[in-house]
């Protein structure tokens, strides 16, 4: 890695592992034109760079700016991206109509992140879930999969087409410099309903400047009525995005579960 680091950039100090998760790591590279960030995942996630290939060109604006990849090692050295918004807020109507944009422009490009590796979540799992879950939670799951197909299949035949989405858009994933804002760490990224990311939703009262775009693809009323059947599905399907971890350490399986009882609501 660090040999891979110093033929892309000068580095100028110390190298910092900042981050280590299951999925990724993370490296803080100083350099002689700032800092940058190293990022390599596991397989299952490293899928990340390559998808960036195709979207960085559609929305280089929101877009991680990339200084250079090794997308068949899923490596990446990004530029550093500014403040988190968890600790430095910003305003969401503007980035997420923007995010909106490059979804619709993703469309025509499915089968190339298909072929990069995008986990494909145009017909959610649910039924795999059932082997995370408790017997009780399971029988409770079952009685519901009637009225969650529905939903589903509804969803399925929307006037929208399947895109990109983040997957994990919250407060912790974006950043911020001198008034311009990024959309950061695409390794959960799926191949779904565009709504789908709705289910990771920072800011609703910005809903409304994210479904502007859609307009012209889609009747209003539908579009209120796909987004009420992902808000209905919410907790269920970060349930199937989480099951992915469990590969990764079983422990996640009671990630799953806390899920899928958010879901179900109250007992009894």
């Amino acid at each position: 890695m660090r040999a891979w680091i110093e033929r892309e950039v000068t580095v100028t100090g110390e190298i910092e592992q900042r981050h280590l998760r299951l999925w990724s790591t993370a490296l803080h590279v100083p350099t002689r034109d700032g800092p940058v960030w190293f990022k390599a995942a596991r397989e299952g996630f490293a899928y990340e760079a390559r998808i960036l290939e195709v979207l960085v060109p559609l929305a280089p604006d929101i877009l991680p700016e990339v200084v250079a990849a090794r997308p068949e090692a899923g490596w990446l050295l990004l530029r550093d991206a500014g403040d988190r918004a968890r600790e430095h807020p910003i305003e969401w109507e503007p980035l997420v109509r923007r995010y909106a944009e490059l979804q619709i422009a993703a469309v025509p490009h499915a089968e190339e992140l298909l072929a990069a590796g995008i986990v494909d979540n145009r017909r959610p799992r649910v039924e795999e879930m059932f082997q995370y879950l408790t017997p009780g939670t399971a029988d409770r799951l079952r009685s519901l999969m009637p009225e969650i197909e529905e939903r589903l299949a509804r969803l399925a035949s929307s006037p929208l087409p399947a895109t990109v989405e983040h997957n994990d858009l919250h407060d912790g994933n974006v950043f911020s410099r001198n008034g311009r804002a990024r959309i950061l760490d695409w390794g959960d990224a799926a191949l779904a309903h565009p709504f789908f990311t709705l289910t990771v939703e920072e800011d609703p009262s910005a809903r409304a400047a994210y479904l502007e775009p859609w307009a012209e693809l889609c009747p209003h009323e539908r579009l209120l009525g796909e987004v009420e059947d992902v808000l209905a599905l919410r907790y269920l399907l970060r349930a199937v995005t989480w099951g992915r971890l469990v590969d990764l350490d079983p422990a996640f399986a009671a990630s799953v579960e806390e899920r899928v009882v958010l879901f179900l609501g109250p007992a009894g």
